[in-house]
């Protein structure tokens, strides 16, 4: 495969600019100077180049060997030549072409042998991590290795169109190699005791742990997969993502993955559509922060269900005085906060920015978000009440990542508009709730407090006492 293909000398160099009329094709983008500026490192692959836009990188020409071991049993196993394969990517190479925005390298034959390179390695990682452990070389067999790789394969700049993995892998029709196992017939299960056994390490150390995941579930990181009607390299795809997934997100066939981030953000979304009906045109409001909202009778709940959802209702009235007494449940679903979950975050909201700007479920989350944590007690209350999960140390870098991640984001439309109205009345209206908040805040914080305060009223009710007892004498 090396001698096969001749790397120029200057790939950079050699440009081409693709103008498609269909925009809808499109579905890998650079990202904006203005979005990574804010944090670069997280839309940069930092060990493998996948696609045109980061190969050739000097930083990266280290993982190039890898690649080309890879493909090279990815060539031994399929029931098709090398030079089948390449005709094969030649004829969709203009359908590649137009799912690329913007200014892409070409130069002659090599950006088909690009693509060929970075799709075979694709598809023998997949093949190999379904399989024995005892077959893994050595990316797989090395946790930190499989990390990284996993987590540059989700950049949203550093992608494949998802259409030709699929396509070259139906073409190619690879052969199993021997010991090896297919994926579960009713869904793809996380690597079993054996691959654990092999690593010599525990699963908590070497996953990856995203927003959707949260602690008090069992170690089952597995994707439901309908077996009768999802393609087999659909399955192989969910089985190495698995981590990023629950058994709630099922797969199911006609699903419409563009890419590897586009399956992320499908995890990462609720399971039910939101409703964007009568909310279309109404922006995220300015809301008040998350103590000054449990001051007014806010409840913050966790909502136990799969991606990222927010839901407010009144609980409860008092029926002599409704706007005195009124308290809210506001329920949010789970944001585990790792090392790991900025890169990811970060690059599904950019994709959404461009694929999906009127329906960014993961956005308008982390937006509305953004509008309750100001600061560290912001910060605390979610976390006393089981909203959020702090797994990067101290509470003030959850604060400032929150904060963070929704600069250079359009807020221009929001499924949560109505949401933010009601909270605002809400917290118009509960006076009452928010003056018995601040004498809480202020005279009963701790015990030590409350027992001054307590103290004080005896003393000054005995004193009362003691007065009007002296001047009726």
């Amino acid at each position: 495969m090396e001698d096969q293909i001749s790397e120029p000398e200057h790939w950079a160099d050699a440009v081409q600019v693709f103008h498609d009329p269909d925009t809808d094709t499109r579905c890998i983008y650079r990202v904006p100077n203005k979005l990574r500026k804010v944090n670069e490192a997280a839309y940069t692959p930092q060990l493998i180049s996948i696609g045109p836009f980061h190969h050739g990188k000097p930083e990266l020409k280290d993982m190039e060997t890898h690649k080309i071991i890879y493909c090279d049993n990815f060539f031994e196993r399929s029931s098709k030549t090398t030079d089948e394969l390449k005709h094969f990517i030649e004829g969709c190479q203009e359908q590649i072409l137009r799912c690329y925005a913007g200014t892409i390298s070409q130069v002659d034959n090599y950006f088909r042998d690009v693509i060929l390179r970075d799709a075979g390695f694709i598809i023998e990682l997949f093949l190999t991590n379904s399989e024995n452990p005892e077959n893994y070389y050595h990316i797989l067999r090395s946790p930190w290795l499989r990390k990284a790789i996993e987590q540059d394969l989700i950049l949203f700049e550093n992608q494949l169109p998802y259409f030709i993995l699929e396509d070259l892998y139906n073409f190619a029709k690879p052969k199993p190699k021997p010991n090896s196992y297919s994926p579960s017939r009713n869904k793809v299960q996380a690597r079993g005791q054996a691959n654990r056994r092999h690593r010599c390490i525990d699963l908590d150390q070497i996953c990856y742990c995203l927003p959707c995941c949260r602690p008090n579930q069992p170690r089952d990181y597995a994707v439901e997969i309908i077996e009768a009607t999802v393609h087999p390299f659909l399955k192989l795809t969910c089985e190495f993502f698995n981590y990023y997934g629950t058994k709630e997100n099922s797969v199911r066939k006609g699903l419409d993955i563009r890419n590897f981030t586009d399956l992320v953000r499908h995890f990462l979304c609720p399971a039910e559509e939101m409703t964007w009906v009568g909310s279309r045109l109404t922006p995220i409001k300015n809301i008040y922060d998350a103590r000054k909202l449990k001051a007014a009778g806010v409840n913050f709940r966790l909502l136990k269900e799969a991606g990222f959802v927010v839901k407010g209702h009144e609980s409860h009235h008092c029926n002599f005085n409704s706007a005195c007494f009124t308290s809210m449940d506001l329920k949010l679903t789970q944001f585990c906060v790792k090392d790991e979950t900025e890169c990811v975050i970060r690059n599904v909201m950019a994709l959404e920015q461009f694929l999906y700007p009127e329906c960014a479920s993961i956005c308008e989350y982390f937006l509305l978000m953004d509008k309750l944590v100001d600061t560290v007690e912001d910060v605390n209350l979610l976390i006393d009440s089981g909203v959020v999960v702090n797994n990067l140390g101290s509470n003030e870098r959850v604060t400032n990542l929150i904060n963070q991640l929704c600069e250079q984001i359009m807020d221009d439309v929001s499924c949560y508009g109505d949401l933010c109205d009601k909270l605002n009345k809400h917290y118009g209206i509960s006076f009452w709730n928010r003056h018995v908040a601040l004498l809480k805040r202020v005279y009963f914080k701790d015990l030590w407090t409350a027992s001054s305060t307590i103290l004080g009223i005896f003393v000054l009710v005995f004193s009362i006492f003691g007065t009007i007892k002296s001047l009726k004498s």
